[in-house]
């Protein structure tokens, strides 16, 4: 089968304390951590994955560069550097957290505005998910809520920029839907390298 290579930059958007930082490690297979620990300004990651695109039978090798964003008011203005040149955004609202959701566009609109290309895909995540059934957080945000975010998005920019946007509750905690996320976003950064194939994406 053929083979391909792409590098992509990939932000982790979202609030403070939402779970970016823990879906992170989780991806890279480091242990969870209980106490929360801030990001300042943004932390940076990188793995290598191989992953199938069934429309073109091709087998491509995606070198990830994750920017962890501080989702902290005072980091604004340095975090909006680190926006420029991402091709993709995994989207993080805390399901236990109201305000978190309600936010997550002004977060969107930041990675679209800021990114110098316009609008590109991403995944709107619900994180901490193991929290679901739990009775101490009684004012949670549905997953309909997300389902409909989603779903609304995906009809606003599938016209004209061909990508889906989905909705994913994960857990790092328990590593729920952690690989999935990957894998989902993948598919569109490569749908998007096929309708492009620009310099944005570096062999």
């Amino acid at each position: 089968m053929p083979k391909s290579s792409l590098r992509a930059k990939i932000l982790l958007i979202g609030d403070g304390g939402v779970g970016k930082s823990s879906f992170r490690r989780a991806w890279l297979g480091e242990t969870f951590r209980t106490q929360y620990i801030m990001t300042l300004g943004a932390d940076f990651a990188a793995k290598e994955i191989t992953q199938f695109y069934p429309p073109t039978n091709t087998y491509f090798t995606i070198k990830y560069q994750i920017w962890d964003l501080a989702g902290q008011p005072r980091f604004k203005v340095v975090s909006d550097l680190y926006y420029r040149g991402a091709v993709g955004a995994l989207c993080f609202f805390d399901i236990t957290d109201q305000g978190s959701f309600t936010n997550l566009m002004e977060w969107i609109n930041s990675y679209w505005n800021l990114n110098g290309q316009g609008k590109r895909p991403l995944l709107i995540i619900g994180a901490k998910s193991d929290l679901r059934k739990s009775p101490n957080f009684p004012n949670q945000v549905s997953s309909q809520h997300g389902l409909e975010l989603a779903d609304r998005l995906t009809k606003s920019v599938q016209t004209d920029h061909k990508f889906s946007i989905y909705y994913v509750e994960t857990s790092a905690k328990e590593n729920i839907n952690v690989e999935k996320a990957f894998q989902l976003l993948g598919t569109e950064v490569i749908k998007l390298y096929y309708q492009m194939i620009t310099p944005i994406f570096q062999k």
